[in-house]
Order: structure tokens, then sequence, then C-alpha cells
């Protein structure tokens, strides 16, 4: 045997990582990590909600299933939103090793594109659930499990450039369909354009625009269409701007976006003010095509009706001015009481609406049949019966029909349960989704109360297997979580709680129901 040859050596490549701390953060409610220097390389992984990341004075947006990178010397910030359940996790490591290259190459800080995000969190609960673990070869199967982790976060790296490639190429595309969406070309078209795949180029389409190819396209198409509609412009000159050699197969295609024709979205939509002050169902009377000359401040300030309000008088309503709403010359003022009626019918005309004695809907029907837009308010009826349908399709097999729901509010002083008449999102859940309520509710609130007072002791009687929760008192929320009270809950046992937005959640008319239910849904079904 040469012994010289013994002594060539070659070396042996290695990369490997250490970790050194595993942190999970968890806060249903509005919650902030102190700004802090990080002294390793730190990966942070976003499980459930969304957030703000500070990262070195830039701000960045933190949803559920996003991953980062960040390097050690940073200072970073962490704010979780208010209104639902939120939790992230952080590790941090070392990179050691024997490399071709420096080691902190392999790595490329910032977001990374994990292509499955449960993969990589299933390996982080697992070191989780092993990290104390006393026998040297479990401590040797969570570092294989690390080095597994962390070569999806290489992998990532590696292919960024190819896929980022991609997807500016399906952003040019989707910048050019803005201009070019009245033409006839195909998917396969658009794919060849952009010199990837068809596959490929609708994964990326998909997930950049939330949409199809063609129904893109036709939303474009539809949004050009109402514009025109709205100058009054005629059927068949409008189909033909838009893309569409067919007038009938135009009408038929708005009907089944929209959910009603072009006439009736021009009758719905007329910009002409009613002389109508409005101090309850302003959401009712925008979605039958009613825009009043005012309505109560606090109802124009709705998230969902915001940007429909913007030309609409706002009218101080804590307490009402009678001498602003006077200098107004209202016809009819839209009130929800009776001492409210008698206030102000010295003022103008007044009409009782009172949404804690009626369900939305019965209510916009009584508003139809009042200001003549009967028809108007059954198609609005079916929309949000056909919508309900579909999603009540979508929970079968996931939801049984034994499982209970309900919708309570944490306050200060308080804690109200919710009937199907009022805010909070209890109707789409009840008459809705169809979803069954607890005894107590089903028998002595619905179609009767719009909310009930109760106490922490009753809270095992009104809670549903499944339990939306709004807060305005997070102070007081926090200490009741804490009680024997809230833990025996089997909501909170089987993690069946929502957390929802008051103010997003505050009233319930066609307009905002809508955009409330696809929150319930999303809520629903990621659990």
């Amino acid at each position: 045997m040469n012994r010289n040859g013994l002594e060539v050596s070659r070396p042996v490549h290695t990369l490997y990582f250490e970790l050194h701390h595993l942190q999970h953060i968890a806060a249903p409610l509005i919650s902030e990590m102190p700004g802090q220097p990080l002294t390793s390389y730190t990966l942070l992984v976003m499980e459930e909600g969304e957030g703000d990341l500070l990262w070195n004075d830039k701000e960045y947006a933190l949803k559920a299933g996003s991953c980062w990178l960040l390097d050690p010397g940073s200072m970073i910030d962490v704010n979780l939103f208010h209104g639902q359940s939120t939790s992230f996790w952080l590790l941090s490591f070392s990179i050691l090793g024997n490399t071709a290259r420096p080691t902190t190459t392999y790595l490329q800080t910032g977001e990374c594109r994990i292509s499955s995000i449960k993969a990589l969190l299933r390996i982080v609960m697992k070191i989780s659930i092993h990290q104390n673990d006393k026998s040297a070869a479990r401590q040797m199967d969570n570092h294989a499990r690390f080095q597994k982790l962390m070569r999806i976060i290489i992998e990532s790296t590696e292919v960024q450039p190819a896929a980022e490639t991609t997807r500016q190429a399906v952003l040019v595309i989707i910048e050019q369909l803005k201009e070019h969406f009245t033409e006839d070309i195909s998917v396969e078209e658009l794919a060849s354009q952009a010199q990837i795949s068809k596959r490929r180029f609708t994964h990326w389409f998909k997930q950049i625009t939330g949409k199809h190819v063609l129904e893109y396209i036709t939303a474009l198409r539809m949004e050009s269409a109402k514009q025109l509609l709205l100058k009054g412009e005629r059927l068949q000159e409008i189909s033909v701007k838009v893309g569409y050699r067919d007038e009938f197969y135009f009408n038929r295609r708005f009907k089944q976006t929209e959910g009603l024709t072009p006439g009736q979205f021009v009758r719905n939509y007329e910009n002409k003010p009613a002389h109508i002050c409005a101090l309850t169902c302003l959401g009712h009377l925008l979605a039958l095509g009613i825009r009043p000359i005012a309505a109560a401040k606090n109802l124009t300030n709705r998230p969902y009706l915001r940007n429909l309000s913007l030309d609409i008088h706002r009218v101080n309503n804590i307490p009402y001015q009678l001498e602003e709403i006077a200098e107004l010359h209202p016809e009819y003022i839209l009130v929800s009481n009776e001492q409210e009626c008698e206030e102000l019918s010295t003022v103008a005309s007044t009409m009782i609406f009172s949404q804690n004695d009626h369900k939305p809907m019965t209510l916009l029907a009584m508003l139809g049949e009042a200001f003549n837009k009967q028809r108007i308010a059954q198609q609005l009826i079916l929309q949000y019966e056909h919508k309900a349908e579909r999603y009540r399709t979508e929970l079968r097999g996931f939801i049984s029909k034994e499982e209970t729901v309900s919708v309570i509010e944490i306050r200060t002083d308080s804690i109200y349960v919710f009937g199907n008449f009022w805010c909070r999102g209890a109707y789409n859940l009840y008459d809705g989704l169809g979803i069954t309520a607890p005894p107590i509710i089903e028998q002595e609130m619905l179609n009767r109360e719009a909310y009930r007072l109760i106490t922490e002791e009753q809270l095992s009687l009104y809670a549903g297997d499944r339990l939306f929760v709004s807060i305005l008192d997070p102070v007081r929320f926090r200490a009741l979580e804490k009680t024997f009270i809230w833990k025996q809950l089997k909501a909170v046992q089987n993690n069946r709680i929502y957390f929802i937005d008051p103010e997003h959640f505050a009233v319930s008319d066609p307009i905002s129901m809508h955009s409330q239910m696809d929150v319930q849904m999303k809520l629903l079904l990621a659990r």
C-alpha cells in the first residue's frame, strides 16, 4: 500500500444548519412583537391570519402561508391584525459547513416562495413536538428534520429566478389584456406570447389575478360595458365595443356575471338623488338604486358602504340636529323607532323601518314596496338566495346538521348574543347558510329578538359548536379567555372560534351581507 496516496486529501463539501431556537407566537387579538435586533438567521413562517412586518424600516404584508428569511443584525417589528386567529413561527439558526463558496451565498433573504407551505409547517410542528427529547437518536432525527426544512428553503431560492421570470411574463400579458380585451384570443395564444406552456401560464395567471383567463377577460368586458351603459349608449353598440358580435349573447353574459340585465343595471344605479334622509337602512336603499340626499354619518362610514356614499350629505346623528336635517328639505325621513319618528315628524314625513323588528330581506321587500322598487327588491332577494344556496352546497358534508353556531360580542361591561334580525352576520349563518342555532336561540330568539344581553355564566347555554366572536374590549376578552367558563366551551376545545371585525359586521344590508358571507365562508372552510 502506498502511504503517500493516503496523504492526498480531497475536501468534502458539506452544508448544514444548526437550529438554536424555535418559538410559536399566537394571538387572536391585536398584538405586537416589539422591535428587536436579530442575533442569527431567522425564519418567520406565518401560519394563520394577517399582519405587518417592519424590517429595517421597511413595511411588508404578512399573510397566512408566507415565509420570510431574515438576516442577522436586522431590526424587526411584527404587528398582527385584529379580528382573527393569528399565529407564526420563529426559527433561529446558524449556517455551517465546508462548502465550495461562502455559506451565506446559499440563502437569499426576503420572502421565500415555497411551493408547499403546508409541508413546511408540518416539519416545523414535528420539530416543535420533539424539541425537548433527551434521546440522542431523537435529537439527531430533529436535526435531520431541520436539514430537510432548509433544503426546501434553498430549493425555493434556486428556482426563484425562473419563477420570477415566468411571473413577469404573465404580468406583461395581463397588462396587455387590459387594452386588448375586446379581441378574440385563445389561452394557447396568450401562453405562446408569454413563451411558457399553457398549463404553467394558467397556473400563474390564476395565482396573480385570482381568476381563470376567460373569467378575467369577461370581467374586463363587463366593467367596460357598465361604463358605456351609464353613458346611455345602445346595447348593440356596446356589445360590439366590448368584444361580442351578438347583442343577445352579450345580454345573456351580462346577466350571468352581474345577476341582472343591462337595463336593470342602469335603473338600479341611476344617479338621481331621492329626497330622502336615511337615518336607517342606507345599504338597503343603495341596493335598490335609491340615492338619498342625506344619511346618518355612522352609516356612510361603514366599510362596504363608504365608497358608495361619497356624494351623500352626512348627517350628525348622535344626537340628531333637527336644524341640519330641516335645511336639506327632505320629503321623507327614514327612522328606526317611534321616538325618532316623533322627534323628526315636525321636519318631514317619517317612515319607520326597524332593523330590530325585521329581518334584512323583509326590510328590503318593505322598502321596495314603499318606493315602487318591488321588482328590483325581488331580484336582489333571489340573487342573495342563489349565492347562499351555492355556499350551502359547498358546506354539505363539512358541517353536519347537528352542529350549531352562534354569534356573540364581548364588550367592557356586557356580552351580547345575536338573533337573525340585526347585525354581526347572524342572518347569513342561520337564514342564508342554514346552519342550526343552539336550542335556546332557536326557540327564544330567532325571528323574535335582534339581540340579548347575557352573563358569562350563561355562555354555555348560548355558545354553539362553532362560535363567531366580535370584540369591542380586548382586555375583557383576554380575562374571559382565562376562565374555566370559556375554556370548557365546546367551540373553544375544538378550535371552532372565528373572530370577526365588528366594524365590517356592523350592519346587515343587501350590499354588506354579500361580502360578510364571503368572510364567514372563508373562516368556516379554513378549519
